[in-house]
């Protein structure tokens, strides 16, 4: 049967306001490439051929993104689910059962830049066993997940490990789910006092970072331009300083990374220190520091805005 991927690409992308009242979060550009794209391309080379993804927020413009993509990708099946209401990260499963009735599924966050390998995953499940199996490692910030060997035993804040937002999920798992089940945590606390097996594999060594917020999206090209990262299908830029054909003034000053795509203009006498430029993008006069620029007109759900 064929590797089989869930890509949660519904939200609303609440803490990336304002950038994602134009554009939805998934296709976000990381070094000038689309997010999605990368785990699409991943999951490709990963041996995945179904994927389905929940569609919300700017539901239309992900839905081009995915028409071309499998004009280009004819080999790869892609199924699309739109949520009424946004139903979380587990109501979301619930929504799209009709793809979680055959085999265990990969299940995807579709704000993470990672190049942790897909089919490990899948793999670790088949020996684990369980309702569902999720991928932890040590992340500080986000630690929450108790474990007991391979099985997850609770969630408390600040302790034990943190959950990167890949998990493969069973069929019996999306069959228990109820109308009104949300959000992981409270859904797995109930699953865990049933005396259900959720079973986790503890992953060291690979690049993990959640774009969610501009300081991240930031901090995940500033890992890729100074080569502190390398993700699959993403080739290590030249210098931490790239301008990809930009039209840039006179006495216009980089300092530290900046990466600036196809079409941006740049005006005189600009300083740009931390800066990513989308094409079509204009920066003006004076010092932009940690900015992101989008251009000023963006198509969205068929118009431009």
């Amino acid at each position: 049967m064929p590797r089989r991927a869930f890509i949660l690409a519904a939200g609303l992308g609440t803490r990336l306001r304002p950038y994602t009242e134009k554009v939805p979060k998934p296709l976000f550009h990381i070094l000038g490439v689309p997010l999605l794209e990368i785990l699409l391309e991943n999951l490709k080379k990963a041996g995945f051929k179904e994927i389905g993804l929940n569609l919300h927020h700017l539901a239309p413009q992900t839905a081009r993104f995915l028409e071309e993509y499998q004009k280009r990708n004819p080999e790869i099946s892609v199924t699309t689910f739109y949520e009424k209401e946004i139903l979380g990260p587990i109501g979301a499963l619930r929504g799209a059962r009709p793809f979680f009735e055959k085999s265990p599924v990969l299940v995807v966050n579709g704000d993470i830049l990672t190049n942790f390998p897909f089919a490990t995953l899948l793999e670790a499940h088949k020996r684990l066993e369980g309702l569902a199996t999720l991928l932890l490692h040590h992340f500080p910030p986000y630690n929450k997940v108790l474990l007991r060997g391979e099985e997850v035993t609770g969630f408390e804040e600040g302790k034990g490990f943190a959950y990167t937002g890949l998990q493969v999920v069973t069929p019996e798992l999306v069959s228990r789910l109820r109308p009104e089940d949300r959000e992981l945590v409270p859904v797995y606390e109930r699953f865990l006092e049933e005396g259900a097996r959720i079973s986790a594999l503890v992953g060291t060594g690979f690049y993990w970072q959640d774009i969610g917020t501009l300081p991240s999206y930031l901090a995940a090209h500033e890992d890729l331009l100074k080569r502190r990262a390398v993700i699959p299908g993403l080739p290590p830029p030249p210098s931490p300083c790239v301008l990809s054909g930009a039209r840039v003034a006179a006495g216009v000053v980089f300092e530290d990374w900046v990466f600036l795509e196809p079409g941006v203009e740049v005006s005189p006498e600009a300083r740009l220190r931390r800066v990513v430029a989308w094409a079509g993008a204009r920066i003006p006069p004076g010092f932009h520091q940690e900015k992101l620029f989008l251009p000023e007109r963006i198509e969205r759900d068929g118009e431009f805005s």
